[in-house]
């Protein structure tokens, strides 16, 4: 039986939701003759973390208990993820393209001598002569196109995937085995941790939002509409890289290629064009809304609803009316 491992991430001593959205795809995507199995590495053993974890789809969840695994120390969870590794020799294994992945990941297959695919988009698996292969698909050449990559040569086949890409599903009376792992890190922490501050953000997570009102270039001008517009509807404001790289909006703010990968309820793009590196970060919204000048725009190949209209004059309006409803309220 083939076997694919999902790190699970913890931060500010809670779990990503990037591990349990990792577990729910490769759950959808393998049958029932594979194994999805969750690493889960802890200061402490939560239930209602095990419990989220199972009903996201593992099959097995490895607990690995140590005081080290409080604060994330790079050399400490690369030598843990090793050790389990090359105890438990899982075909493919998968981490979340965040920070801590970012750095886990390449550290982790250099240490394992195989191959990495990062920050990928789209993952896929096929079986060849009883072999698992991972097909891990990612932007590749400035976002002009999307490469699909396999390293069938060696185990584990690595891949970082982007937090938001898939959604979380729910396994109800899932049946999950627990299997705590016991060996003992021979490794000293690098990084003593002095004092830890949080920084204060205005904005949600746009990762979580479920209305999001986005503008590119075309309404640079724009962007007091806009806001007024998101906090009407009870939305977050996002933007395009044009709009980021002129300091109108912080980073924070950037959905695309380079920045985060949402896929709220709603979408409004205003003034977009819809560049390959904006909308491999947004097309799997629910309900896409695009305004632009251009009846040729990308962005209304994937748009539900096609404006084609200056947005500098379509968002008055809508603030407007949207300000009069609430007035009738």
């Amino acid at each position: 039986m083939s076997t694919t491992a999902i790190f699970i991430e913890k931060r500010n001593q809670s779990i990503c939701n990037v591990g349990l959205e990792l577990i729910s795809e490769s759950k959808r995507l393998l049958q029932n003759n594979h194994k999805v199995i969750a690493l889960y590495l802890t200061h402490e053993i939560d239930d209602e973390e095990i419990n989220d974890i199972s009903k996201a789809g593992a099959d097995q969840i490895i607990i690995y208990q140590h005081e080290l695994f409080k604060n994330y120390d790079t050399n400490v969870y690369t030598k843990a993820l090793e050790s389990i590794v090359k105890t438990y020799h899982f075909d493919c294994l998968l981490l979340g393209s965040t920070l801590i992945g970012r750095d886990l990941g390449p550290r982790l297959s250099a240490r394992l001598h195989t191959g990495l695919t990062a920050d990928a988009t789209l993952l896929a698996f096929e079986t060849e002569n009883d072999e698992l292969r991972l097909l891990a698909t990612r932007p590749a050449l400035g976002g002009n196109l999307f490469a699909t990559i396999i390293c069938p040569k060696t185990k584990p086949q690595m891949a970082t995937i982007r937090p938001g890409v898939f959604p979380v599903e729910t396994y109800d009376h899932h049946q999950t085995e627990l299997i705590y792992f016991n060996q003992k890190i021979d490794v000293k922490p690098s990084v003593q941790i002095l004092n830890v501050e949080k920084t204060e953000k205005s904005h949600t997570d746009l990762t979580k939002a479920k209305l999001i009102v986005a503008g590119g270039r075309g309404v640079q001008k724009s962007f007091s509409t806009l806001k007024e517009i998101a906090q009407l509807v009870g939305g977050e404001l996002a933007a395009s890289r044009a709009i980021v790289d002129q300091a109108i909006e912080p980073k924070d703010r950037l959905v695309g290629q380079t920045g985060t990968t949402v896929r709220p309820s709603v979408y409004l793009a205003s003034g977009i064009s819809g560049a390959i590196q904006h909308v491999s970060g947004m097309d799997k919204s629910e309900l896409i809304i695009a305004i632009n000048t251009d009846p040729d725009a990308l962005i209304f190949d994937i748009a539900d609803i096609s404006i084609i209209a200056d947005a500098n004059q379509v968002l008055p309006i809508l603030k407007a009316e949207l300000s009069n409803q609430h007035q009738h309220q």
